[in-house]
């Protein structure tokens, strides 16, 4: 049953963790920027664009597809983890090979950016088995959840600041910091796991092919929308010096920083319209308060933001990122779509449409695509905000077009996903 009240406090409660994993990671990110500079700092942003890839192919759209079936199936939810765990720990174990096997090749001949990506594909494995009984939670306890997601963050602050008070913080031992804090993440989520009755379990195979259809739309949705996230660094770790890219990296961290917090409205819509078979008047009041509710929090963060840029910026980071104050005012519209796109396009999956989601994160890519190779070339490195900014706009008048023209009533009657069922997803 959707309740006001209700949501607006799981709302607010989610927000609020979100804001506090913002700030503890945006405080390590300044703690790394100002100890190791904008070279490294590129480089740890190289590393983590491509780690952001990896996840996202060897995590097969299972977070979602366990919000999704745990929300809609919950006595069958054990099975539904155990069963993500396997595959997850499948695909993982080929996309740790594959990510090591690459590592050379990324790193440009830099022998210790080549050890540096070893260390963050090693650390895969426990993401993906992670995410396994992080996002079961999403659906069960909302709670618990959000404080297992905020622990890694917090961990990894404190160890950052630990690091850099006995200068030894390095690119190496920043990663060393992720894996090690992810592995703490994973047994406390385990924990939480056990506490609601999502663990332990035993694998079904006749799980897996929902589990994989709803993935395979996930993922199809995720290509495009991670692409775009993060396509312009990863062309950059290629193509620019690695100075370039930290500012750049800077930037795009400092447009971020509501994403988390506008996340908190789909984070909380998502599990709720899975769980619901027939749409309301309520549940479209719903959609359209998260619509704006998310692009006024998102404009009301980073305006303000954009106006003391040019003084803030080389306070906090120091002299030598004054070039990122450019890229920070080209970002900002384009953070605005982003955020916002992000609460759509969990709505649209809380409504059995993932593909709507994919389709339209790919026209954004192509966008993307053709902008960057068209700028690049004439602008530098402000060619891929503008390439950015466009695609992200792109990407949320797609899903809003389509959000909007969807029927009234939940799709389907069982728990199948719309991959399953017979009709093609209606634009």
């Amino acid at each position: 049953m959707l309740h006001w009240n209700g949501v607006g406090r799981a709302i607010g409660r989610t927000a609020g963790f979100n804001l506090a994993g913002v700030l503890t990671a945006g405080l390590g990110g300044v703690i790394l920027a100002r100890v190791v500079g904008p070279t490294v700092r590129g480089e740890y942003a190289a590393i983590m664009s491509w780690f952001g890839i990896v996840l996202m192919v060897g995590g097969m759209g299972q977070p979602a597809a366990l919000v999704f079936y745990v929300a809609r199936d919950p006595l069958r939810s054990r099975e539904y983890v155990a069963t993500s765990r396997a595959m997850m720990l499948t695909t993982g174990a080929l996309t740790l090979i594959a990510g090591e096997l690459v590592a050379p090749l990324l790193a440009r001949g830099n022998a210790q950016v080549a050890i540096g990506y070893r260390l963050a594909f090693g650390a895969t494995v426990v993401a993906f088995v992670g995410a396994s009984y992080t996002f079961s939670l999403q659906a069960r306890d909302l709670h618990r959840w959000n404080v297992v997601r905020t622990i890694q963050p917090a961990l990894s602050l404190a160890a950052m600041g630990a690091l850099a008070w006995l200068r030894v913080l390095t690119l190496r031992a920043a990663l060393i910091v992720l894996g090690a804090t992810m592995l703490l993440q994973l047994v406390w989520a385990y924990r939480c796991c056990r506490l609601n009755g999502l663990a332990p379990g035993r694998p079904k195979a006749s799980l897996v092919r929902p589990l994989a259809a709803y993935g395979t739309a996930q993922i199809a949705a995720l290509t495009p929308t991670v692409l775009n996230a993060n396509l312009d660094q990863l062309v950059l770790s290629q193509t620019v010096a690695p100075a370039d890219l930290g500012r750049y990296a800077i930037a795009v961290s400092l447009t971020s920083l509501p994403v988390p917090l506008v996340a908190a409205i789909g984070n909380v819509a998502f599990p709720r319209l899975a769980a619901r078979r027939t749409i309301n008047e309520a549940t479209r009041r719903l959609q359209l308060l998260a619509v704006f509710g998310s692009a006024g929090l998102a404009a009301g963060m980073l305006v303000p933001l954009a106006l003391v840029a040019y003084w803030m910026i080389p306070l906090v980071f120091g002299a030598e990122y004054r070039g990122a104050v450019p890229l920070l005012w080209i970002l900002t519209p384009g953070a605005v779509f982003l955020a916002c796109g992000q609460v759509v396009g969990d709505l649209l999956r809380g409504r059995n449409h993932p593909t709507v989601v994919a389709w339209s994160q790919g026209l954004a890519a192509v966008f993307t695509v053709v902008m960057l190779l068209a700028l690049l070339p004439l602008v530098g490195v402000a060619g891929a905000a503008i390439a950015s900014t466009v695609a992200y706009g792109i990407a949320l008048i797609a899903m809003l077009r389509s959000l909007w023209r969807l029927p009234r009533h939940a799709r389907g009657r069982g728990w199948a996903p719309a991959a399953l069922e017979g009709s093609p997803t209606e634009p």
